[in-house]
Formats: structure tokens, sequence, C-alpha cells
């Protein structure tokens, strides 16, 4: 072992002792607040967390073996990469959001589905990591709208309506109409994440009551529908 290998080893050590020095600092603090021996507060917090992750995860997988079933699917048809699944299964198996974890499996299912021809790409469960459950209805609610217009993926929309409805850009609209916060926020979100564009003012502000969905966008929504 060469001394560059034991100086990494040595750091290595010294980032788990600090680590451990660091959770030893909290789980006391905690017990400066809350009656009890500390162990036990430590042993009680773990055990919570166990039960709280096993929780999720087994609600999640019902999820999918519902959807499974209602395919008249018993198992997945397609074999997924590591690199794909390992990063969805850990994300699905901590969301608390039903709504999100609803998603998650639509996604797990449909990416284990051959009849799908879903590409497997990475970036959906990057993407999705970074969605709340408001951006992936605000999505929805735009992709369902550029799917149904003749031209799709190039229509147009006008947003101020999210997230119960999104409406074909008329001539009229002139954009910069102002919208809540919340929805300002999350359609920021969903053009950040390069799931739709926004629109632009004449003066070359941007208008986020005026978007139109990506390819990449109409791609994650049909992958997590």
């Amino acid at each position: 072992m060469g001394p560059d290998t034991l100086d990494k080893v040595a750091d290595a050590t010294r980032s788990l002792a600090e680590t451990g020095k660091k959770t030893l600092e909290l789980v006391a603090s905690c017990g400066r607040v809350i009656k009890g021996p500390v162990v036990e507060l430590a042993g009680l917090l773990e055990d919570r967390l166990k039960f709280a992750r096993w929780g999720l995860q087994l609600a999640f997988m019902e999820k999918a073996n519902a959807i499974m079933k209602a395919r008249g699917l018993d198992q997945p048809t397609r074999e997924l990469p590591l690199n794909f699944v390992l990063p969805l299964l850990t994300t699905a198996a901590f969301e608390e959001d039903d709504d999100l974890q609803e998603v998650w499996a639509r996604l797990l299912v449909n990416a284990g589905d051959k009849t799908t021809e879903m590409e497997l790409r990475t970036a959906y469960v990057e993407i999705l990591r970074g969605m709340s459950a408001l951006d992936v209805k605000n999505l929805a609610g735009m992709a369902k709208v550029t799917l149904a217009m003749p031209h799709g993926k190039h229509c147009t929309l006008m947003t101020a309506g999210l997230p119960d409805s999104a409406e074909p850009y008329s001539n009229h609209f002139r954009g910069g109409r102002a919208i809540p916060p919340e929805l300002g926020i999350s359609l920021a979100n969903l053009a950040r994440l390069g799931c739709a564009m926004p629109g632009g003012g004449l003066d070359g502000s941007v208008l986020y009551d005026i978007m139109t969905v990506t390819d990449l966008g109409l791609a994650l929504y049909k992958a997590c529908s």
C-alpha cells in the first residue's frame, strides 16, 4: 500500500469519525429537550426512520403492482439497467407525497413494459426528482392540451389557469398577466428542467403566462402516464 493510498484511507477515516461525532452531538442535543436516555432516544429515532422507510416502500410497490395488474401483467416484461432503476427506486421509496409516489410508480411500470416502447433515459429520473407535485400537475395540464392539438408539440399555451386548465394561445393575448407566485415558481422550475419554454415580451421580459411544452417535457409526461 503506497503513501497516496494511506493518505486517502486516513482522510476517509477522519471523515467517518467526524460524521459520527456530529450524529452524537445531534442526538445529545435532542436529549436535552426530550426526556429519556440518549441511547434509547437514538435507537427510537433509528427505528422510526426504518419503519417510515419500510412503510413508504410498501406503499410504492403496492401502487406499482396495482398498475401492472390493471394492464394484465404479473411482472415486468423488459429488463431495466441498474443506472436507471436504482436511483428511481431509491427516490420513490422515500417519497411521502401520495400523488408523486403514484407518478414514480407509473414511470417504473412503463419502463418495465416493453409494449410502451419507452426510451430508458436516466434523465427522466433526474428531472422528476427535481419536480414538486404542483410541477407534475402543471406539466400534465399543458401536455394534455398540447397532445390534443393537431400541431402537437408546437402548441403555445396560456397558463394562468393552471393547474386546473391551460388554453391554446390566442392572438388577442399579449402575455404579461399576473399569476400567483406559487404558479410562477413552478413554471420557472419546469423551464429550468427543460420541460417547457416561457414566452418572451417585446421588452425582453420572460413571460410565464405563455409557455410551450418541449419534446423532453412531452416525453416525460408520456413516460409517467
